[in-house]
């Protein structure tokens, strides 16, 4: 027995779309077919002893972010999600480097400017915890909600702001309207009093601290928790300036965030901060702060779906079988035994289906969920989804895990050099040396210089592959020496967790993108 493949919700390519559409739909899918990543903690997540998601493109990590979010707020917790990429205007960001009430400091180097963004980061966070606290539901230190609330202009704002509160001008006007907005009760009193004698640039800081000094004695009432959760931290390439500037805006963001849960997190779990980050972004902002790694390494879970095993017991399958059997309770309150021998081929390519989907998918929920959406378009009618649907898809799959490698190297590379990459692997090999990608780059050089801009030197060819081999576009295939003197293959792929590739070794296009490059097996 089944149910019509139109029927199965097998999620969207972006969670937080998946949770509005069914949302808005009534749906409890996304909910009831959550699948916790292996080696995660989920109570560590919900605790805040844990608040730190890190993970590749696409691994799901705003999935957790969203699932960790949700049954908070079914148990009572305040709760806001705060979007870096869709959430912030270019121009608000813009404003932040032009030298208009940022703090800008010079280090060694005149030309070397860099962007100091903690103080802003701060007073947004706080501004939004305290706007999180309704007072009723507070269980202790009513006094100091208030006094804050009144501090830091929540308590008479007549509109929520959003990243607005991030311009140091928006930041010094608000401090200097919350010193005069009295009276204040209590303990507060005498400090904020010795802030409104000498309100100047310092102000703002003075504030900051009273804040954190005072927070930490407010105690919600049970289960009425305040969190704020950040999401999308992703760097723009439009501009080489804009882009640091945006490292700089994403390293000062995740260091306030170990801050405020560090020093909100002694007494009491009321309130809690947390962040996603890309591991390519991660990468970029070690470069310019190290120790915030250290942080999310202690403080963080990282999303992988890669176990040892064989296909029989991945994880990442369990989403499949889960999202199908919530989708037959939904429309036909009945769940299939066995999903796969339902609703799938047996085979596909000379694979099993079940092989087939963790080679092409690269262990990421986002391409496994794309190829089976793609599949289940083909022929929505149908009561299976047959072998045709996905090779009928296979151009259409290619095109979209491109788009989204695209994007990841973007955290690297402009637009033009990510461009040139795609150039220089269409139509070339699915298999190669270092020595073979180079003198590629040679030839192209020699049609149009334009298309190899970027990666002319041995180290720029180097570093590409290397880049390509992270995003996992690219992996290595090779054989060594058994034991017993036999050939043995070995394969390497970032997404199983080999970081590094093996440079003298052979390169392999990854099949899911040989249609996008024109490739065939063995070329």
């Amino acid at each position: 027995m089944a149910i019509a493949v139109s029927d199965l919700q097998f999620g969207e390519a972006d969670a937080k779309n998946e949770v509005f559409q069914q949302g808005r739909y009534g749906s409890m899918v996304f909910r009831n077919a959550f699948l916790i990543p292996p080696r995660i903690d989920i109570d560590a997540l919900l605790l805040g002893a844990r608040f730190f998601i890190s993970g590749q493109k696409g691994c799901g990590k705003t999935a957790l972010l969203l699932h960790t979010q949700q049954l908070l707020a079914e148990h009572g917790a305040h709760t806001h999600i705060i979007l870096f990429k869709s959430g912030v205007r270019e121009a608000e960001r813009a404003k932040l480097a032009s030298g208009n009430g940022v703090e800008i400091l010079l280090t060694g180097d005149p030309l070397n400017v860099e962007y100091d963004y903690s103080t802003n980061w701060l007073w947004f966070i706080y501004r939004n915890i305290l706007r999180l606290i309704q007072i009723s539901d507070v269980a202790e230190g009513v006094e100091i909600a208030d006094d804050l609330r009144r501090l830091t202009g929540v308590a008479t704002e007549t509109k929520n702001s959003t990243f607005s509160d991030l311009a140091m001008s928006r930041v010094k006007g608000s401090a200097k309207a919350g010193v005069k907005a009295g009276p204040f009760s209590g303990e507060i009193t005498a400090e904020v009093e010795a802030v409104q004698k000498n309100v100047d640039d310092r102000a703002v800081m003075d504030i900051i601290e009273i804040v954190e000094r005072y927070l930490p004695k407010i105690k919600m009432k049970m289960g009425k928790r305040c969190l704020l959760f950040f999401d999308e931290l992703e760097l723009f390439w439009n501009r080489p300036d804009q882009r640091e500037r945006d490292l700089f805006l994403i390293r000062d963001l995740l260091q306030s965030v170990a801050r405020v849960n560090r020093i909100l997190g002694a007494t009491s779990a009321s309130f809690v901060v947390y962040a996603s980050v890309r591991s390519e972004v991660l990468e970029e902002v070690n470069r310019v702060g190290p120790e915030i790694v250290r942080d999310i390494t202690d403080f963080g879970v990282s999303v992988s779906w890669n176990v040892k095993g064989d296909a029989h017991n991945q994880p990442i399958l369990g989403i499949v079988e889960t999202k199908i059997n919530a989708s037959e309770v939904e429309v036909a309150g009945f769940q299939t035994d066995d999903v796969w021998e339902v609703y799938f081929p047996e085979s596909l390519y000379g694979k099993s289906i079940k092989d087939y989907l963790l080679d092409i998918s690269m262990f990421k929920p986002r391409n496994l969920v794309s190829r089976l959406n793609l599949a289940k378009a083909y022929n929505a009618t149908a009561e299976r989804l047959e072998a045709e649907a996905f090779e009928e898809t296979v151009t259409d799959f290619s095109q979209a895990v491109w788009r989204e490698i695209e994007e990841e190297l973007l955290g690297v590379y402009t637009p033009k050099q990510v461009s040139n990459l795609k150039a220089m692997l269409t139509g070339f090999r699915s298999s190669f040396k270092i020595a073979d990608f180079a003198e590629r780059v040679k030839r192209l050089g020699a049609v149009d210089p334009s298309l190899t801009e970027g990666f002319r030197s041995q180290d720029q060819v180097l570093a590409a592959c290397r880049g390509l081999y992270r995003v996992g576009a690219i992996g290595n295939s090779y054989a060594v020496r058994g034991e017993r003197g036999q050939k043995v293959r070995r394969d390497r792929w970032s997404f199983r967790d080999m970081g590094e590739p093996a440079i003298t070794e052979t390169f392999i296009v990854h099949e899911s993108l040989r249609k996008v490059f024109q490739l065939a097996y063995g070329s």
